[in-house]
């Protein structure tokens, strides 16, 4: 009897159709012979996708209770003939899986191509001219009811709005990252700028190495008077300068507390000595000993619980109350000026160069207690020299002094990651002269910042010190550093900003370029003979060498080996020699001085010379007088004795020279209350004041000593220059 069948009930997995009520299983439309058994498992275990189906299961449902058969022989001699038919692989399957000790598990996903049916049991009628037709007694499971379909018929429908939910995603998601890298590429964040440039002061005498300390509404900063330093205070915005009674007779204001209420001050005799740093309260009273600490350049923690100072060589960290002093780092150069990240997890500072770029500084940086030691800009980095950084109040951008053959400029570097806009994170410049700016501080809101500005114009003149009569020479030098050649008749100079060398006659009439960037020179000096002229010069990434040329600007050439820094040199009185300080740049940070042989590369160290500088060789060849390294004391040796002995002291003695017969040196002591130019003879005698410039310095001017020619004759450049403050308002996107 045929049953009564609604709608066919047919199943798909892969590329294979099977049809549940009449036994037929297809591939892609072509029909495949199967026998019972192989079918009958293959029904039962697509009623059941992704479930183990025991053995004994499949047992029960082949063979009748009772039915006494070789079961497993025969059940997998049906699953190999389903597998073949099914192009399965036991070991590597892709439908059916033997599941060890457990049984099968069908693993394709299964799909019902019809959907409603009503049939609980079938008993199929097979023609017998069928060949291809295979009779099965089939009991229908649950699984395939019309309820069962109507689930999988819902289940489908959810797994499309999925999949069409889960497009839509992506392509929304796409569309966001193409226009966020859009937007990220094209639009990135603005470089920070100047908005604004103010003079705050009206001095023109102000001392640089003082520096500016703010409290939001005044900036306090230091004028000479003579011997002594005066502590002056005015408004951010401006106005008239007022003098501040400070405890000591020269007070050094360092920093001022988080909070406002105390400052940091040091006492000093020289300025650039090491000070006892003391707590004096903002309100005024008697100042507190910090500790025992001693150094300079001292820097408050944001939160006030910790000040960073330098000594000597080494960093240090110490608590308010002067307890916990201990050392936090010792780089190989000379710090300076360190600073706080705004977190108070990191300081940074800046040393001099290692030999590897020049006489500049560049920035370091380290974690607060010392670690992580590493500087923030790479080698050959614009600007060359780096100094003076401080972070902007909310931490966003570090600000610092760049500077390039002596002219400086305010420099930012964002510090913060902006997510959706580019950002450059690179040393910007914000500032472009006309005048050189050394920044200081930025006050509180973050977004100001105080800087020196330095003016200036030199003239070049000669002074008879017996009758203090005078001779201007060259009345626009655009130079520091000029040197008359032996005859008088012409003059070496470096060109500043440029940092060219350049001959000229004393008439001007005539000059000559010697050198070209990206060449930087300095401290030139004449031959004897006046024929060949010797220098010290520095190209960017590399560490300073000594050069010797003609004097028609031919014949240029390095001297000193490979490996080594020059400072600074001078001839010997034949002319075949140079003593030069010079140094190893893998063994940084001190100079000796060593007589050298241009023309076989030998050279020899003088004994006891590390630390001393700009060395000078007197005319008769005896004596080489040289510079300690705090430039407080002259020293002179004698090649007879190999020895070095004290000469002068002062508080920061100039370059010296020899007077023509070598009997006696002149000095100038750039500290002293007159700027006073000093003679001493080489053999027992005391400093001997030869020329002063006291009665010229009531107006901004410093007068530098170049020199004196075989009448006595001083060269002097006068620096008419003024010194002010600036506040820049910036604009830190």
């Amino acid at each position: 009897m045929e049953p009564d069948v609604q709608p066919t009930v047919a199943v798909r997995f892969g590329l294979f159709d099977v049809d549940l009520v009449h036994g037929i299983i297809t591939r892609q439309g072509a029909r495949l012979k199967l026998q019972e058994q192989p079918f009958r498992i293959l029904t039962i275990l697509l009623q059941r996708p992704g479930e183990i189906i025991t053995r004994e299961e499949l047992r029960q449902a082949l063979w009748q209770e009772g039915t006494h058969v070789n079961f497993d022989g025969s059940l997998n001699a049906a699953l190999k003939k389903l597998r073949s038919c099914l192009q399965d692989d036991a070991e590597n399957p892709r439908f059916i899986e033997t599941v060890p000790r457990q049984g099968y598990r069908f693993l394709a996903p299964v799909h019902q191509i019809h959907s409603r049916v009503n049939v609980t049991s079938v008993k199929p009628a097979v023609a017998a001219t069928d060949p291809d037709a295979v009779e099965i007694h089939l009991s229908m499971q649950p699984e395939f009811s019309a309820e069962r379909a109507a689930e999988l018929q819902k289940e489908r429908r959810k797994e499309q709005s999925a999949r069409r939910w889960w497009d839509i995603t992506l392509l929304t998601v796409a569309i966001l990252f193409g226009s966020w890298l859009f937007f990220f590429i094209i639009y990135p964040v603005p470089h920070p700028s100047v908005q604004r440039m103010v003079r705050i002061t009206n001095a023109g005498d102000i001392d640089v190495t003082g520096g500016i300390v703010s409290d939001g509404s005044r900036i306090f900063f230091r004028e000479r008077l003579g011997e002594r330093w005066q502590l002056m205070q005015t408004s951010v915005e401006g106005g008239n300068a007022e003098v501040v009674a400070a405890p000591f007779a020269n007070t050094r204001l360092f920093a001022i507390s988080p909070d406002h209420s105390v400052f940091l001050i040091g006492e000093f005799t020289r300025a650039d000595d090491e000070m006892t740093l003391w707590l004096w309260p903002v309100q005024g009273g008697a100042p507190r000993r910090l500790g025992e600490a001693t150094g300079r350049d001292p820097a408050w923690s944001p939160d006030g619980s910790q000040i960073v100072f330098v000594h000597e060589r080494s960093l240090f960290t110490v608590r308010p109350d002067g307890t916990q002093l201990h050392e936090i780092a010792r780089p190989n150069g000379k710090p300076h000026a360190p600073a706080w990240s705004a977190d108070g997890e990191t300081i940074r500072f800046d040393s001099e160069n290692g030999g590897s770029n020049g006489n500049g500084t560049t920035i370091w940086e380290m974690n607060a207690d010392g670690s992580k030691l590493h500087r923030i800009l790479a080698r050959g980095t614009q600007p060359v020299s780096q100094s003076s950084g401080q972070w902007t109040a909310d931490g966003k951008y570090f600000l610092f002094s760049g500077c390039q053959n002596d002219e400086c400029n305010l420099w930012g570097m964002r510090e913060t990651w902006n997510w959706f806009r580019r950002t450059n994170q690179g040393p910007v410049q914000l500032t472009r002269g006309p005048d050189s700016l050394h920044v200081s501080i930025p006050a509180q809101t973050g977004s100001r910042v105080f800087a020196f500005s330095l003016r200036s114009h030199r003239e070049l003149k000669k002074i008879d010190p017996k009758t203090n009569g005078s001779v201007f020479l060259m009345p626009n030098l655009r130079a520091d550093e000029a040197v008359v050649s032996p005859d008088g008749k012409a003059l070496l100079y470096v060109d500043r900003p440029g940092g060219s060398l350049w001959l000229s006659r004393m008439d001007a009439k005539k000059q000559l370029r010697l050198t070209d960037a990206p060449l930087v020179a300095s401290a030139p000096r004449w031959s004897r003979d006046g024929k060949r002229i010797l220098f010290t010069g520095v190209q960017p990434g590399r560490a300073r060498q000594i050069y010797i040329l003609s004097s028609d600007g031919g014949g240029l050439r390095a001297v000193l080996p490979q490996g080594r820094e020059g400072a600074s040199a001078d001839w010997s009185p034949d002319d075949t020699q140079i003593v030069v300080s010079m140094r190893d740049v893998k063994i940084p940070p001190q100079f000796a001085i060593y007589l050298f042989k241009p023309q076989t590369g030998e050279f020899t160290l003088l004994p006891d010379s590390r630390g001393f500088a700009e060395p000078r060789w007197s005319p008769d060849g005896r004596y080489i007088a040289a510079l300690d390294e705090s430039k407080h004391h002259l020293v002179l040796y004698d090649f007879q004795t190999k020895k070095w002995s004290p000469l002068a002291e002062g508080g920061l003695i100039g370059i010296p020279y020899w007077s023509d017969n070598g009997e006696s040196i002149y000095f100038q002591d750039q500290l002293e209350k007159e700027q006073s130019v000093y003679r001493v003879n080489v053999v027992g005698g005391q400093p001997q004041r030869a020329y002063s410039f006291g009665d010229v310095l009531q107006s901004p001017a410093h007068y530098l000593f170049n020199g004196l020619d075989a009448k006595g004759w001083l060269y002097v450049t006068v620096e008419r220059g003024l010194t002010d403050i600036y506040a820049l308002d910036l604009d830190l996107p």
